[in-house]
C-alpha cells in the first residue's frame, strides 16, 4: 500500500486498501478513454498493451455513446501484470445526445441483484445495459489476471457499475463467468444512486473507490458534490485528497486529471505549449476580453470559496453577488467608469444536469418577440433568486445593477460556459426592453444560447458589440453547430494555441485568460 494513504484517505490506513500509487497509474488510462476519438489506434503509456475495445452507440435524447478499452500492464508497486478496463464518455457527446436535464432514478437492472428500493440513474442504467455485452465479450482476453476498472468524471459511475457486475460469482449476458476479484477507481464522479444501492455496492465491492479532490473542511473539486436529489450517494469508499487551492479557483482545472494526479503525488504530462492567435474583429478588445475572463474566474470563486483571497482584477473591485436558487451565479464588478456582470458556469454535478444538460430549446418572449432559447439558461435567468421564490434571478440582477451603477457610463456582461448563455440572454432581455443599455457582451466557451430566431434578434440588437470568444479545441464552443434547433451567434472570435498546463477538455476559463493575455 502506498505511504500516502495515511494522508489522503478518509479512513485510517489500516481500514482501507486504497493505494494512491495505483490510482496515479490508472488515471491517465481513464483520461485516454475519455479523450481518444480513435481507440483502435490509441497510444497507451509505456509498458501497456491494448487487449480489446468496448463501445456502444449513443441513443439520441437519452444517453451518449460509451467507449473504452481493456489493457494489460503493471500499476503502482504491483510486480505482477494486471488488466485495466478504462471507460469513457466524451463531454461533447454527453451534451449532444443527452438533453433532458435533471437525472431521474429507476430501479436497478436485474443483473445487479440489488435489494428492494435500490435506485440508480435511469440514464446510467440504460448506458451500462447498452455497453454490457461489449464489456463482457472483451473479458475473454483477461486470462485470469487481476481486473481493475477505472473512469473519470462522466464515466466514473460506469466503472463503479462494472465492478459490481464483474465481481466473483456473477455471470454475463451469455452466461460468461466473472473474472474474480475486481477493484474500481473512479475520480471526480457525481452521485447516481440512492443510499440503498450505494450501501449494497460497498458491501459487494469493498475495493471500490470514489476519489475526490478536497476534504469536507476544504472542498476543492465541487463537481462530485450534490444539491437536493434522491440520487445523492457516492458509489464506493469515499477517498478525499488533500491539496491547496490553485490561483485560478475554477472547476475545469480542479476536476482535471492533471490536478488529481498532482494531489496524489504524481507528475502529470500536460500537452506541449503552442503559441496561438486571437482573431481581431471589428469592435473587439483583447484587453477587455482578458479582464472579463479573469472576472469570470473570480465569479467561480465567489461560489466555491467566497472567503478566499481574490486574484488581482485591477482596475475592478468586487461587488454584490446575485444568487440563483440561493447560490451565487453572478457577481458585479465596478471600476471608475464601468460596471461588469460576470456569470459563472456549472460547478456541481447537479448544476451540470439541471442547467447545462437541460438543452432542448424552449420558447420565451423577449420584449414581445417569441424566440427559442436554451432551457437551462432560461430556467436560471427567469427562475427564483432565493428559496422563497419571491424574486427572480433577473429581477435581483437588475436591482443590484441599478444600486451599483451610479454615474458609470459602461455596462458589460461576461460569462463562461453556461454563464455565457445566460449573459447573452440577460443582455438581450435588458437591452430590448430598454431596462439597461448594455455596452457589449463577451462570452468564453459559452454553451448554446438559442435558435436562428434568437440569433437574428441578437444580431439586430447588438450588431458588432456581442462577442463569442471560443477556443478552436473547446468542444463546448462547437455545440451550437451540433445540436438540432440551435445557431451560432455573431460575432465569433477564434482563439488558438495551447497555454502552459492546459488540460482536457480545453474549456477552462484559466486557459482562456492565459491565451487572451495581451502580454503573451
Amino acid at each position: 500500500m502506498s505511504p500516502l494513504n495515511n494522508r489522503y484517505s478518509t479512513l485510517d490506513a489500516s481500514d482501507s486498501n486504497f493505494d494512491s500509487a495505483i490510482a496515479v497509474d490508472l488515471l491517465p488510462l481513464a483520461q485516454l478513454a475519455m479523450t481518444s476519438d480513435d481507440l483502435a489506434n490509441v497510444f497507451l503509456p509505456p509498458g501497456w498493451n491494448k487487449l480489446a475495445i468496448v463501445n456502444c452507440a449513443p441513443q439520441p435524447y437519452q444517453y451518449p455513446g460509451v467507449k473504452g478499452f481493456l489493457a494489460s500492464g503493471r500499476v503502482g508497486d504491483d510486480t505482477s501484470t494486471s488488466v485495466v478496463l478504462a471507460l469513457g464518455i466524451d463531454w461533447s457527446d454527453w451534451m449532444q445526445y443527452y438533453l433532458n436535464g435533471p437525472i431521474q432514478g429507476t430501479l436497478a437492472s436485474p443483473w445487479a441483484s440489488a435489494p428492494s428500493g435500490s435506485l440508480i440513474s435511469f440514464t446510467y442504467n440504460a448506458m451500462y445495459n447498452a455497453v454490457r455485452h461489449s464489456l463482457w465479450d472483451s473479458l475473454k482476453f483477461l486470462s485470469g489476471m487481476k481486473l481493475r476498472v477505472t473512469g473519470v468524471s462522466l464515466s466514473g459511475p460506469l466503472a463503479q457499475m462494472a465492478a459490481l457486475d464483474l465481481r466473483a460469482g456473477n455471470q454475463g449476458p451469455n452466461q460468461q463467468s466473472a473474472p474474480g476479484d475486481v477493484e474500481s477507481y473512479a475520480f471526480s464522479t457525481g452521485a447516481i444512486a440512492n443510499s440503498t444501492f450505494a450501501t449494497y455496492l460497498k458491501s459487494k465491492v469493498p475495493n471500490s473507490y470514489s476519489v475526490v479532490a478536497g476534504t469536507e473542511a476544504n472542498k476543492i473539486d465541487f463537481f462530485p458534490l450534490n444539491n437536493n436529489s434522491e440520487l445523492n450517494s457516492e458509489l464506493g469508499e469515499l477517498i478525499e485528497l488533500s491539496s491547496s487551492l490553485p490561483e485560478f479557483d475554477v472547476p475545469w482545472v480542479e476536476r482535471s486529471a492533471d490536478f488529481y494526479i498532482k494531489a496524489m503525488g504524481g507528475a502529470p504530462t500536460p500537452p506541449p505549449t503552442q503559441s496561438g492567435t486571437v482573431e481581431q474583429v471589428s469592435g473587439f478588445s483583447r484587453q477587455l476580453a482578458f479582464q472579463f475572463a479573469n472576472l469570470c474566474a473570480v465569479s467561480y470563486q465567489r461560489f466555491q470559496h467566497p472567503n478566499a483571497q481574490t486574484m488581482n482584477i485591477s482596475p475592478y473591485s468586487v461587488g454584490k453577488s446575485i444568487t440563483a436558487s440561493s447560490v451565487n451565479f453572478a457577481t458585479i464588478y465596478t471600476s471608475v467608469d464601468s460596471l461588469t456582470v460576470a456569470f459563472r458556469g456549472a460547478c456541481t454535478w447537479q448544476e451540470f444536469a439541471h442547467y447545462v444538460s437541460n438543452s432542448q430549446t424552449k420558447t420565451v418572449s423577449i420584449d414581445g418577440t417569441n424566440v427559442s432559447v436554451h432551457s437551462g439558461a432560461a430556467n436560471l435567468l427567469y427562475g427564483p433568486s432565493d428559496a422563497n421564490g419571491s424574486t427572480t434571478f433577473k429581477e435581483r440582477l437588475f436591482n443590484e445593477i441599478q444600486a451599483a451603477l451610479g454615474d458609470r457610463t459602461n455596462i458589460y456582461f461576461a460569462g463562461h460556459d453556461l454563464g455565457g448563455a445566460v449573459a447573452n440572454l440577460a443582455a438581450l432581455d435588458f437591452e430590448t426592453s430598454n431596462s439597461l443599455s448594455v455596452t457589449s457582451v463577451y462570452t468564453f466557451g459559452a454553451t448554446p444560447t438559442g435558435g436562428p430566431d434568437l440569433k437574428n434578434v441578437m444580431t439586430n440588437t447588438f450588431n458588432k458589440s456581442c462577442f463569442q470568444v471560443n477556443r478552436s479545441t473547446d468542444p463546448f464552443a462547437k455545440l451550437s453547430t451540433l445540436l438540432i434547433g440551435y445557431a451560432s451567434l455573431n460575432t465569433q472570435v477564434s482563439v488558438t494555441g495551447t497555454p502552459a498546463n492546459d488540460c482536457y477538455p480545453y474549456h477552462s476559463i484559466k486557459s482562456y485568460s492565459n491565451l487572451l493575455d495581451p502580454k503573451e
